[in-house]
């Protein structure tokens, strides 16, 4: 049972989230604090956006790769609020804007690092005032070594 316990412990320790992400008060831990402050958005301001639901990188050699990602209004209200947060403070996200006008797009970069060799699925969440507030992101494929 301390096995197990000790197990549990490291896997709650091995991706430390303790960076500040790019133009944002939140603390990448505080995912609920985004979404409750996110949800408070009266729904006659929300705004619809295009992003990919998933990413394939195939094979890649190496520990890290840059993921861009296009983000696109195609709403008629502004998009505000607009928070990306990474699957791990390891992985960094470039600068962006919080505001976003509409029929208007924009593409950031994650550099993703992949720590063990095999295939990997990993998620970039998007916040911001659009239904539903939230948008996942898939990043997946292979790393050779």
């Amino acid at each position: 049972m301390k096995t197990y316990i000790c197990i549990f412990f490291l896997c709650l320790l091995s991706c430390k989230e303790e960076k500040i992400t790019n133009k944002s008060r939140f603390n990448l831990k505080n995912s609920d604090e985004i979404y409750k402050k996110i949800s408070k958005i009266p729904d006659n301001q929300l705004t619809k956006i295009e992003i990919p639901e998933f990413i394939d990188l195939d094979t890649i050699n190496g520990d890290n790769k840059t993921v861009n990602i296009t983000i696109r209004n195609k709403g008629n209200r502004n998009l505000t609020s607009l928070t990306i947060k990474p699957p791990c403070s390891c992985n960094e996200v470039s600068k962006y804007d919080s505001v976003m006008l509409p029929n208007t797009s924009q593409t950031f970069s994650v550099n993703m690092k992949f720590d063990k060799i095999g295939n990997f699925y990993q998620g970039i969440t998007v916040y911001g005032s659009f239904y539903p507030y939230i948008k996942k992101i898939y990043v997946e494929g292979y790393r050779k070594k």
